[in-house]
């Protein structure tokens, strides 16, 4: 199990918490690409975690989805967040395993397919093996949906680095999570917090590989089969170059 799925293992509980709106904002981009899309379409969803963004391409698409994930914990939230869904359960199937060992376990063809929020925990090798597999698969009228980063803001010293706060309210409960940008590339990690008042009740820490991925990275990745359409700094459409 790779550092990041350990660290997803544990960090499962609070997931959910800071996920909402990132989804949100997601959704009028996985509308647009899925829509039209019938009962009879699959769309892939690589590294679904816990299934939030299972739930809002179900929402968008009468698609049959297929959502592989390795982590044990997100997967087991991701199948009950399945069955107790009459309609996901129809329509979705979980698979474990990671990108690109386990590839070979989605479907031949595949319509459409969404890597949200995870990218960065792949290497650029496994990026290109990732997209050149979907890019044999794809479909000549699919389309995909992704996420890219903008390249980090830098200090008046030139180095990388920064804070992110989100805090949440659950009954009397209080959630913070900081995520801190390291000072190496590939360093990131994050520290939940639960308060009550006043009171530090919990703390957890958890470390793990991200990479800045850029659209410019992104398209420099793809196959000559795909092709990159940056819809801003953070989302990206890709489509196969022949349509």
């Amino acid at each position: 199990m790779s550092a990041t799925q350990t660290a997803y293992e544990r960090l499962a509980e609070f997931h959910d918490l800071f996920m909402t709106e990132p989804w949100e904002r997601l959704r009028p981009h996985v509308r647009a690409a899925f829509a039209d899309l019938d009962e009879h379409a699959v769309v892939v969803e690589i590294g679904a975690g816990t299934g939030m963004g299972t739930r809002v391409v179900a929402a968008e698409s009468r698609a049959r989805i297929v959502a592989l994930e390795p982590a044990l914990v997100m997967r087991s939230i991701l199948t009950a967040r399945v069955a107790d869904d009459p309609d996901l359960a129809e329509r979705v199937t979980v698979v474990a395993g990671a990108a690109p060992a386990d590839l070979g376990l989605l479907p031949d063809r595949v319509d459409g397919f969404v890597c949200a929020h995870m990218l960065g925990h792949l290497a650029q090798d496994d990026r290109r093996d990732l997209f050149g597999w979907l890019g044999a698969h794809l479909s000549g009228d699919g389309v995909a949906v992704v996420t890219t980063q903008r390249p980090p803001d830098t200090a008046d010293g030139g180095e990388a680095g920064g804070e992110i706060v989100e805090s949440r309210r659950l009954g009397d409960y209080e959630y913070r999570a900081h995520h801190m940008l390291g000072d190496g590339p590939q360093e990131y990690s994050s520290r939940y917090e639960v308060w009550q008042g006043g009171t530090l009740i919990r703390s957890h820490r958890f470390a793990g590989d991200w990479r800045i991925v850029t659209a410019h990275d992104v398209a420099a990745d793809l196959p000559s089969t795909l092709v990159l359409e940056p819809i801003d700094s953070s989302v990206a459409l890709i489509r196969t170059s022949s349509r």
